[in-house]
């Protein structure tokens, strides 16, 4: 299988995440999972601490660096040309290096994907759910919102890499919904679950959930839903606020 080139506005945080990887003798695909366990840790109030965190006080802070240079990588591209997916052009250069190979992954490319979603375009609509059984790195639901913001959008996928990706993405790109990590041609499996930007409407403030087993199995509805988050979010912070 072919490497995949990662692309020269990319290559910034690829330095990062590797030359952190070599530092400490630790795989990249390592690294870059734990990266994206990160930032889903970081925008997730309340949560508790991440299981089983092998890094140190100044290891952590390598990762802050990362994650800044994300955030400022995907400020500019999503302004620039409405979405941007750099975590799937890294999970790909990453997968078809020597000796993981047989892991490796090729997403929908970006340009099929704004073609898919032209070609699927009709009177915009909002309020509408759009899913992603297959949704790798979320991109296609990306390139969906980009064009029809304002709907639910729910990205499945079998692999927690992937769904983290999706995860992530989602938040940056200020798209509510759910990524749910299971085989979706078994739709009663459920591995694991996020809630993303549930209350972002109602607070402004983009956030990561952790979906148990019993609400994917018994949803509510989606309005009571996001209702809920924001009066947890908005408690955590006073919170937060009467301990500072």
């Amino acid at each position: 299988m072919a490497r995949y080139e990662i692309s020269n506005e990319i290559k910034p945080l690829d330095k990062l995440i590797t030359g952190f990887a070599c530092s400490c003798g630790y795989d990249v695909q390592t690294v870059f999972n734990d990266l994206l366990r990160f930032i889903i840790h970081g925008f997730s109030p309340g949560a508790p601490p991440i299981r089983n965190w092998k890094y140190k006080r100044r290891q952590n802070i390598a990762f802050m660096e990362m994650t800044r240079e994300w955030t400022l990588l995907m400020q500019k591209h999503i302004a620039r040309s409405g979405w941007f997916d750099a975590f799937g052009e890294l999970h790909m250069a990453y997968c078809s290096k020597p000796g993981q190979q047989a892991n490796g992954q090729f997403f929908t490319p970006s340009h099929i994907c704004e073609l898919m979603v032209m070609c699927a375009a009709g009177k915009k609509e909002t309020g509408q759910r759009m899913g992603d059984p297959t949704c790798g790195s979320g991109r296609l639901l990306l390139a969906y919102h980009a064009h029809n913001p304002g709907n639910y959008l729910v990205g499945e996928d079998i692999s927690r890499t992937c769904c983290m990706m999706t995860v992530c993405n989602m938040l940056v790109h200020g798209c509510v919904g759910e990524v749910i990590c299971h085989d979706s041609l078994q739709p009663k499996a459920f591995t694991d679950g996020w809630k993303v930007n549930q209350a972002l409407h109602l607070t402004g403030i983009p956030s990561i959930r952790r979906m148990k087993e019993e609400e994917y199995r018994n949803p509510l509805p989606e309005n009571i839903g996001r209702f809920t988050e924001a009066v947890r979010l908005v408690n955590l912070l006073e919170k937060s606020l009467s301990t500072t």
